[in-house]
């Protein structure tokens, strides 16, 4: 392949603190993979190149055909970035539909304690054990010039081109129909546009039924925090002031405990489920037009599902929001004990995958606005 391309996916805080040394591996993994195939590689590497402002789904989706690799080097922080747990559940998830799951290659760069657990509730985590992990906690430390750092460049470079070699003995015609999959009409007996949207419809309830559950969560932990904050203000008139703020701060961590593990299950089985639905939901909008054009009667039933969606990415950001509110007033009462430390670490960890799940129902929200259909109009034509 002579337009092969790369995806170096990681975070940039992780490569500052190491001295650049993520991006240079990145580098001499390309230098290595060009020297054993004679080949040459396309390496989006910084964000740059795929801007999270425009659609990187698309840029993605574009240059799947041609993949070489895709690597993500796993952090602590990469599990706590948003923009790189969406760039690898797509990837993962759309990599393995296509057949070229052999492609994705995780670095483990340092330790994260949930690629340990086997009964983790982290998706993401629980993806990425199904992959085969290069682990290179110890050769990061390694001089680029040293014997073991150039050979592990070499191993990894060697089993990209494996890899390679392994997806290219794939049978193509079955790889073409899967990356037409959800976008071929021509054939009688694949479902139809409004077929897929009553399906799509069907898992509009639960993913609101979970955006609920969540709702109620946040709810709690509000009302724990209101009845704490009355509690210091009265604590504050007493002696031993100091003392009784560390019973209150205890006695929250213990009420915010349930609710707050709650928040972040259910946020996670959120943008699991977000996930799961994104490439058929993506699919059905990128068909409407047509669809529309053929079928100028079905542009009422396009645009209520439209108007579903619009209204499920409005209730996630305002998920998010409510989240996003309780963490911002936490900070000065999370000063006050240790105890409530872990508490908050994972409503952060909550508001991380919330974020996660925004970007999806955002970028459909994206898409529909793109499409040209003029749903607010009572003409029966889309604007293409």
């Amino acid at each position: 392949m002579s337009d092969a391309h790369g995806f170096w996916s990681y975070v940039h805080k992780d490569d500052t603190a190491d001295g650049g040394r993520i991006s240079r591996l990145a580098k001499d993994v390309v230098g290595q993979y060009e020297m054993l195939t004679g080949e040459t590689i396309c390496l989006f590497l910084d964000k740059d190149a795929i801007e999270w402002g425009d659609d990187w789904r698309n840029k993605i989706e574009e240059n799947l055909a041609s993949v070489a690799f895709f690597i993500p080097v796993l952090t602590p922080r990469y599990f706590m970035s948003p923009e790189c747990r969406s760039e690898l559940q797509f990837f993962a998830r759309r990599a393995t539909q296509l057949g070229i799951k052999e492609l994705i290659l995780p670095l483990l760069y340092v330790s994260v304690p949930a690629l340990d657990d086997e009964n983790t509730k982290d998706d993401l985590a629980r993806i990425v054990r199904t992959f085969q992990r290069e682990d290179w906690r110890e050769l990061r430390f390694k001089d680029p010039a040293s014997e073991d750092y150039r050979s592990g460049v070499a191993r990894l470079a060697a089993r990209l081109v494996e890899a390679n070699r392994r997806a290219e003995q794939t049978d193509i015609t079955d790889t073409g129909q899967r990356l037409d999959q959800g976008r071929d009409e021509s054939d009688d007996d694949s479902p139809g546009l409004i077929d897929r949207i009553a399906g799509a419809e069907e898992a509009l309830p639960k993913l609101s039924e979970t955006l609920h559950a969540i709702t109620e969560q946040i709810k709690l932990i509000g009302n724990g925090l209101m009845q704490a904050g009355s509690d210091i203000q009265n604590a504050t008139s007493q002696r031993k002031v100091f003392a009784q703020r560390v019973v209150i701060a205890k006695r929250l961590a213990r009420t915010l405990s349930e609710p707050n593990e709650k928040v972040w299950r259910l946020s996670n089985d959120y943008a699991s489920q977000l996930h799961d639905f994104d490439v058929g939901i993506r699919a059905i909008i990128e068909l409407a037009p047509a669809e529309i054009k053929e079928h100028p009667e079905s542009k009422q039933e396009v645009c209520e599902f439209f108007h579903g969606l619009q209204e499920l990415s409005a209730a996630t950001s305002k998920g998010f929001d409510e989240i996003q509110h309780f963490t911002d007033s936490i900070a000065p009462i999370e000063k006050m004990s240790r105890d409530l430390r872990p508490v908050f670490r994972r409503l952060r960890q909550g508001l991380t995958i919330m974020i996660e799940a925004r970007e999806v129902s955002d970028s459909w929200v994206s898409l529909i606005e793109a499409s040209g259909i003029d749903c607010q109009s009572d003409g029966d034509s889309a604007h293409t």
